[in-house]
């Protein structure tokens, strides 16, 4: 997928260089689902996840790719990329659910700030794309969250 990805643009493939290299450095693998959702848990599917790594287990980003367009992928990438960064830099948003889940209206607001650093990130790398679509995408996902969480 990564490969795929790449072709895109040259912006897209140092992109997705440096993400690897930085997430390799911190015990974290990337991999992409020929499915358009991947397992969480056990009750939960989505579009894509960052699990911490522990002493023990390397972490891991997993995103779901199947039937999906290339642009939606690279946004579900760099969105858990940002939880990887949150919890890379000890975040106190990241850090502050209990029992390793956030949820509620906390979790909303950490979806917030990532979608926007998100969209940020691709920005800064000159990641070509409709950022419009983008921001009305994210901001589609944050009223399903809004609706579903509170």
């Amino acid at each position: 997928m990564i490969r795929t990805l790449s072709k895109h643009s040259p912006e897209t493939k140092e992109f997705l260089k440096y993400i690897r290299e930085d997430l390799k450095a911190h015990r974290v693998h990337l991999s992409f689902s020929r499915t358009r959702k991947v397992r969480f848990s056990k009750e939960l599917l989505t579009a894509g996840f960052f699990q911490e790594p522990s002493h023990r287990k390397w972490g891991k980003i997993r995103i779901g790719s199947g039937n999906r367009k290339s642009i939606n992928i690279l946004v579900n990438l760099a969105h858990e990329y940002i939880h990887f960064l949150q919890w890379k830099n000890g975040d106190c948003q990241w850090t502050g659910g209990t029992e390793d889940f956030i949820e509620g209206e906390s979790y909303i607001l950490l979806e917030e700030r990532t979608e926007r650093d998100a969209i940020r990130l691709l920005r800064e790398w000159g990641i070509p794309a409709n950022y419009n679509a983008m921001r009305m995408r994210s901001k589609a996902y944050l009223a399903h969250l809004r609706r579903t969480e509170t």
